[in-house]
């Protein structure tokens, strides 16, 4: 027989505790459903004893006695209500912290498995800041558009990252996209550009239009060092 891993067994650990203590959770409220019944009952019980008192004759030791274990049986319940009422917070709070844990150790395994992918595909994260090409989501009967943009965040949880145009659009606003690292290119420094391999000619890239912050598709004609 094949053995769980570990993973699976807390996993299953914990399903097991969350079931335990919905079902004490319920127990506990058909408990106070029957105490706020009973309550209903005893305070039904006072009214009609009071109402029956006759001012003139006063009230009997019989009325007496049967209002007084009237009011000791309503404030026993009451307290019962009460422990009853504090017993099922805790456990409701005890439940969320527990969904809470469950979905917190979800996230991070998702945040796990999508960097393991990222370091697999050779897809390194950007951080906060970096100056990249962005695609910019495709607009209908629009040909596609790179922008110069900066890198807000990066969310694992998505695969997405968060970029912000560089420029302002007609009301003085600059755009933010979410998209996935295959429409986030890393630009590099002028200061990087002069130590890094030189582009082959034929090789296709996106070249910047002089004086703005948009990108187009063009072909290497010939690298800096082949330029007379």
């Amino acid at each position: 027989m094949e053995r769980k891993s570990r993973s699976s067994r807390t996993q299953d650990d914990g399903s097991a505790e969350e079931f335990g203590l919905w079902k004490q959770i319920c127990t506990s409220l058909l408990k106070l459903e029957g105490i706020q019944k009973e309550e209903e009952t005893v305070i039904s019980s006072i009214n009609k004893i009071q109402l029956s008192v006759d001012i003139e004759q006063g009230i009997t030791s019989l009325i007496y006695q049967k209002l007084k274990d009237n009011y000791k049986r309503g404030i026993e319940l009451t307290s019962s209500e009460q422990k009853t009422i504090q017993d099922i917070i805790e456990k409701i709070s005890v439940l969320v912290a527990l969904r809470d844990n469950e979905q917190d150790q979800k996230r991070k395994k998702r945040k796990s498995e999508i960097e393991s992918n990222s370091r697999a595909n050779g897809h390194h994260i950007f951080e906060k800041g970096t100056t990249v090409a962005a695609r910019q989501p495709k607009e209908k009967d629009k040909s596609e558009e790179w922008i110069l943009a900066v890198v807000l965040q990066y969310y694992a949880d998505k695969n997405k990252y968060q970029v912000e145009d560089v420029d302002q659009d007609d009301y003085g606003e600059k755009q933010r996209y979410m998209l996935s690292p295959r429409y986030v290119i890393p630009v590099l420094s002028s200061e990087a550009a002069k130590s890094s391999p030189e582009i082959p000619a034929q090789q296709d890239v996106l070249a910047l239009y002089p004086g703005t912050t948009c990108f187009y598709k063009a072909t290497v004609i010939a690298p800096p060092s082949k330029v007379i």
